[in-house]
């Protein structure tokens, strides 16, 4: 008998156990449960939340696009550097921080917070803080349209200036409001430059103003008092001033491009009678060549540019500048 009772207490006991042991499983089960499923909601949130801060604007078209490989009607949100490729219809970007663009019909650029890249077509940017690079070039301006014409690279101003600048920053023209330039990028890196122009001194400093990149460079190089007063054309390495609004240029050749008895500084054209004195200038002696020709082209490089002015180029940029606004 008192086996018995011992027995059954053991039993007792044993149930209990097996009960406590299972409901705090079932507790711990739950709890567990709830955790995950409070996790991966924590997550789906945060992913969530941190594509929507990764989004930085929106791409609007009356028609078809493509906005990162994927065809959408209408309008697609944009990522830091997403794809846009335009068909018959152009697309106007639209970013947060305020910044506008416009991609034509037919065209291809990648979209950053901070500049569009164009790679294929026509862009305009809208906004003097937003850059447009095509071609190793950086344009930034109020109203700067560039299209992408096989190799050159066309720059129309609208309302305002055209700044175009390497990547390095060297500035490489000043497009003026109502005109267009055409620029063919050289290797990359090449930081040579060619400027023509009357050369003159103040503060003693050398300077010269190109016509066609509307910059005033300062000229640096040995014996150029001599060349005061003369239209020359000088070739040399070219860094940005101080305030990267234009070129100092360290002459490794020179020449003298006015013929005895002539005045003024216009540019030699290809195959005039005579040809322009040529003149080493810093210790270097440089094969100068006659820029310029009867179509105003230039045939100088221009830190590995050929720059020449576009008729009708400008009325296309004014016209094209609607789009986006």
């Amino acid at each position: 008998m008192q086996d018995k009772c011992v027995l059954s207490s053991l039993v007792w006991g044993i149930r209990s156990r097996l009960n406590l042991a299972t409901k705090g499983w079932s507790e711990v089960t739950r709890y567990n449960k709830k955790f995950i499923l409070f996790a991966v909601l924590s997550m789906t949130f945060l992913l969530t939340a941190q594509a929507g801060n990764n989004v930085i604007g929106m791409a609007v078209s009356n028609g078809q696009m493509q906005v990162d490989r994927s065809a959408v009607t209408g309008n697609a949100n944009l990522m830091e550097g997403s794809s846009v490729r335009t068909s018959a219809d152009p697309s106007r970007i639209q970013l947060s921080n305020g910044s506008r663009a416009t991609l034509a019909a037919n065209s291809e650029a990648q979209v950053f917070a901070d500049r569009i890249v164009l790679q294929k077509g026509s862009s305009l940017v809208a906004s003097p803080s937003y850059s447009l690079q095509a071609n190793g070039l950086v344009v930034t301006g109020a109203q700067a349209q560039v299209a992408l014409k096989g190799g050159v690279v066309n720059v129309t101003a609208g309302n305002g200036p055209a700044k175009v600048r390497s990547m390095e920053g060297v500035m490489l023209a000043s497009v003026k409001p109502g005109t267009a330039l055409e620029l063919i990028p050289g290797s990359g890196g090449n930081s040579t430059s060619t400027m023509t122009g009357t050369l003159r001194q103040e503060s003693g400093k050398f300077l010269l103003k190109d016509k066609i990149t509307n910059l005033d460079v300062e000229v640096r190089g040995n014996n150029l008092k001599d060349e005061i007063g003369h239209a020359i054309e000088v070739t040399g390495k070219a860094t940005p001033t101080p305030n990267r609004d234009s070129q100092i240029l360290e002459v490794a050749s020179l020449n003298r491009l006015e013929e005895p008895g002539q005045s003024g500084g216009a540019r030699p054209t290809s195959g005039a009678e005579g040809k322009p004195e040529k003149k080493p200038a810093g210790g270097s002696s440089g094969s100068g060549t006659s820029s310029g020709s009867a179509t105003g082209m230039s045939h100088g490089a221009k830190v590995a540019l050929i720059v020449a002015v576009v008729g009708g180029g400008a009325g296309a940029g004014i016209a094209f500048a609607t789009m986006s606004r």
